[in-house]
């Protein structure tokens, strides 16, 4: 009897020890929404579709949040922030990923327990490309003729316009107008994208609206010709950014050196007129 009331008031002694501890208190930090700084007439446009931050303070991962978001963080005083620029990787929600074409933002800041700090005056985080080492492919339709080229099976005329605003990602977009008549659009970049870099990150990014889906992938122009798929974007009724991932299907090209990226949309017999705008398509690689 006297050894069980001594564990019993040991344990009562370790369990007022365990109540009685303080706990740390979190400060937060506030990011409302990002934004991306590009340097135009290398790096196209800025428009984008970050919607995650991914967070490290004082080099301890923190988590990652949809944006906006108050993010309790367990450090106070000066803080050194490391921040990634999330995105929808192929445009899946559930595929969240750092781009890796965006720096990280790293920036120091005074955080306060228990009270909440902005991540900027107007609580808005800025991101850039990486300022070297990045090859960039660009079609934002702003100059005369575009790199876009019709296949036989493409049947509809692609139009450039600068207006109505609204059908207009910024100065001008592409427009493609799908009919009973004019039925299928099919065509290709012409990059001519050679001796690129496997098993390292390569995508496709562009903007686009419109209320029919249109697949994308990559074809080759030197022999054995193939066409690979690589994911489709969903009609949308505002302008959104894709992010298309297309590291595996140039890499497992062994027998192929020449490659470009293909748009494909086509409505079947009895289907209603579509109209589809793509706007500011890019392809990068390290």
């Amino acid at each position: 009897m006297r050894i069980l009331y001594t564990i019993a008031l040991l344990l009562l002694v370790a369990g007022c020890d365990i109540f009685d501890e303080e706990e740390d208190i979190p400060s937060f930090l506030y990011i409302e929404k990002a934004d991306l700084i590009t340097n135009e007439s290398e790096e196209g446009a800025n428009t984008h579709a970050i919607i995650d931050a991914t967070v490290f303070a004082n080099s301890i991962f923190v988590g990652t949040y949809e944006l906006p978001a108050t993010i309790p963080i367990l450090e106070s005083g000066n803080t050194r922030l490391a921040i990634g620029a999330g995105i929808k990787n192929n445009g899946i929600s559930t595929d969240r990923v750092i781009y890796p074409f965006y720096e990280i933002n790293r920036r120091d800041i005074t955080l306060t327990p228990d009270a909440v700090t902005p991540i900027s005056t107007d609580s808005t985080i800025t991101f850039n490309y990486f300022s070297e080492g990045i090859t960039y492919f660009i079609e934002d339709f702003e100059n005369v003729g575009n790199t876009l080229e019709g296949f036989p099976a493409n049947n509809v005329q692609f139009n450039v316009i600068d207006a109505p605003p609204e059908d207009v990602s910024r100065g001008q977009s592409l427009k493609i107008d799908l009919n009973s008549e004019a039925n299928v659009f099919y065509a290709a970049t012409t990059w001519n994208l050679t001796n690129l870099p496997t098993g390292i990150n390569m995508y496709m990014e562009i903007d686009f609206k419109g209320n029919h889906p249109v697949d994308i992938g990559i074809i080759t122009r030197d022999n054995p010709s193939a066409k690979i798929f690589a994911g489709g974007i969903n009609p949308s009724d505002e302008w959104t950014k894709v992010y298309l991932e297309l590291t595996d299907e140039i890499s497992e090209q062994f027998s192929n050196n020449v490659f470009d990226i293909f748009l494909e949309s086509r409505i079947e017999e009895g289907q209603e007129d579509r109209t589809i705008y793509i706007d500011n398509i890019k392809f990068l690689h390290p």
